[in-house]
This record gives C-alpha cells, sequence and structure tokens, in this order.
C-alpha cells in the first residue's frame, strides 16, 4: 500500500517527536523552567530568598496545592528523607501554595500547619508559598493543580527534573538517575 506524501511525511515527523514526548512526560528531559525569585518563610519563621536560599547543590521541591494532596507527598517523604540523609549536596523541601493573603490568614495558615507537623525537625524544611498562584504555575510550566508536582532543581532554580502525583518505581528510577547524572 502506497501513502500520500503528506500523510508519510506526518508519520515521519511524529515517530521522530514521540520518544521526545514521552521523556518529557516521564521526566527525562531538561527543562527549561527556573524557580521563581521570592521571599518566603519556613515553618520555623526562618526568612528565604528563593531560590538563592535553598540549601541543597540539588533540592527537591515538593509543591503542593491543596491539603488533600498530603497523601500524594507521603509518598515521597520516605525517599526525600533518605536521599537527605545520605547524600549531604541534597534537600527537600515542602513547598504548599496558597493565594497571596493578608497577614492573618497567613498567621494562621501557618500555625495549623506547625500543630499538624509536631516535629520541629521538619519545619525548616516546609516553606508555605503565598503567591499569584497562575502566574507562579505558569513560571513554573505546571498545567494545573490536580496534583502535586516534583522538581529537582540546581542551586540556582533551574529545573532539572520533574514529576506529577504519587511517588511510582518508575519516578524513583527516574530521580535517582537526574540525581547521579547532575554530580
Amino acid at each position: 500500500m502506497r501513502l500520500c506524501p503528506k500523510l508519510s511525511a506526518c508519520l515521519a515527523l511524529c515517530a521522530l517527536l514521540l520518544p521526545v514526548a514521552q521523556a518529557s512526560q516521564n521526566g527525562d528531559t531538561l527543562n527549561s523552567a527556573i524557580f521563581p525569585s521570592m521571599t518566603a518563610y519556613s515553618l520555623e519563621k526562618t526568612r528565604l530568598n528563593l531560590p538563592a536560599d535553598l540549601t541543597g547543590q540539588l533540592n527537591l521541591l515538593i509543591i503542593s496545592f491543596e491539603p488533600e494532596q498530603k497523601t500524594q507527598i507521603d509518598t515521597w517523604m520516605p525517599l526525600a528523607q533518605a536521599l537527605q540523609h545520605t547524600n549531604f549536596n541534597f534537600r527537600w523541601y515542602r513547598m504548599p501554595v496558597s493565594s497571596r493573603e493578608n497577614f492573618i490568614f497567613r498567621w494562621w495558615d501557618d500555625s495549623s500547619m506547625r500543630s499538624d507537623e509536631t516535629d520541629p525537625e521538619t519545619w525548616p524544611w516546609i516553606v508555605p508559598l503565598y503567591v499569584d498562584k497562575n502566574s507562579f504555575r505558569h513560571s513554573l510550566q505546571i498545567g494545573n493543580e490536580r496534583h502535586i508536582v516534583v522538581l529537582l532543581v540546581n542551586k540556582q532554580g533551574r529545573v532539572i527534573w520533574r514529576a506529577e502525583g504519587p511517588l511510582t518505581p518508575d519516578k524513583r528510577t527516574a530521580l535517582t538517575a537526574a540525581i547521579a547524572a547532575a554530580k
């Protein structure tokens, strides 16, 4: 069977682009996004100028948009904590994202998070972000708020790996490969 030349060209282009799209979906390609500059406070009440004050050479940012996403976050925490304990150049941060609010709302929200996170050892690594959510998502190329987004960023805030949703074996493998490649 002979195909139309335009259809043949289209199929050839799809064959070239499909592996790139699949790799991008799996978090295997470098990303041009850079974490936006902002000031935030950890639950420990430490002022952070982000991304400059991220303490690792590699930083795993676990970004959530809704309190109900805690179950997705919890799937990542054992791996994040293990990596932080075994790699002195690696740090994890949980970053719950909320819309910009007044001081009283932020104080109430942060106090509620501190009461939920009863281990003060985790407070430096939990950094609530009060931002224009649409602008924030756009700058990091986050399509929606349905799932958590996990970003591996370097010291300058450049995204070098990303994933969405709960941890899976494939995401674990891809993250560890990205960390090894970034060394």
